[in-house]
């Protein structure tokens, strides 16, 4: 009887032994050819950040956004990037580097990270090195609701984490900022988002999200947005101003912070 048990313990234990290590193997593979792990050879093409500039309700360049292009040796243009959610954090350093010198000069930079990238494992040590080792005075990480959206819920509580108790909790008393970008009207945004508001600096509405027509429903409008950010004090941007509309609708509502066409286009920043 004893003898018994005693070979049923120790199969259990060979069994539970093998399991794991199947599911390190499978984990170590996977991980290897995640395509946001820094494969240098999958990431041959030219990449570049063009600075977009965001504009105070004075009329005055408040900072810049830092958007990636891609070259495209055929069209010979700077183009979107096909694969910007896998885009890795060692390419990132790489990229701002090329353009490290003309950073200097601009007090406020915005830049657009995805949730695999903040999420991942080494977020801490690009941060420490973005603040240590370049021009940036104030960072600022833009999250994008719709990126938010599509992630899982153990994604998104691992972004509430990092907000409240992680990395950018520690390192946020330094010189970064939190930014949710692509706000739009809809009722399902506003509720997604009421988890993160106490731990965010700014939102960025897209205007396009508030034309008014009759086949666009309005659920929450930017002077509703208006109020909730203010129990938060964070602050507003509205993006893809591209017309006197636009501009008269921001004036109207007095939102600190404007960009899009009808302010700058995009500029190369490496002269």
């Amino acid at each position: 009887m004893m003898a018994n048990f005693e070979n049923f313990l120790w199969w259990i234990f060979i069994i539970f032994t093998l399991t794991c290590g199947g599911f390190c193997i499978e984990a170590h593979y996977r991980y290897k050819n995640k395509d946001w792990i820094d494969n240098e050879h999958k990431f041959s093409n030219k990449y570049k950040y063009f600075g977009q500039p965001v504009y105070d309700k004075q009329n005055k360049i408040h900072g810049y956004e830092l958007l990636l292009r891609e070259y495209n040796h055929h069209t010979n243009k700077w183009q979107l990037p096909r694969n910007v959610v896998d885009f890795p954090l060692s390419k990132i350093v790489s990229t701002i580097q090329e353009i490290n010198p003309q950073l200097k000069d601009i007090a406020n930079l915005s830049l657009n990270m995805t949730v695999s990238q903040i999420t991942d494992f080494r977020a801490e040590y690009f941060f420490t090195w973005v603040l240590g080792t370049t021009n940036i005075k104030q960072l600022v990480i833009e999250l994008d609701a719709n990126d938010i959206r599509r992630a899982n819920i153990f994604k998104r509580k691992e972004i509430l984490y990092i907000l409240r108790k992680g990395i950018l909790r520690k390192i946020k008393r330094l010189q970064i900022k939190v930014t949710i970008e692509n706000v739009d009207s809809s009722k399902k945004t506003y509720n997604l988002l009421q988890q993160y508001l106490p731990y965010i600096d700014y939102l960025k509405f897209n205007i396009h999200s508030f034309n008014k027509s009759a086949n666009h429903w309005i659920d929450v409008t930017l002077a509703q947005w208006q109020r909730r950010s203010a129990i938060f004090n964070i602050e507003m941007i509205v993006g893809k101003i591209e017309d006197a509309n636009h501009i008269a609708l921001v004036n109207q509502l007095n939102i600190p912070f404007r960009q899009g066409y009808a302010y700058g286009h995009p500029e190369n920043l490496k002269k």
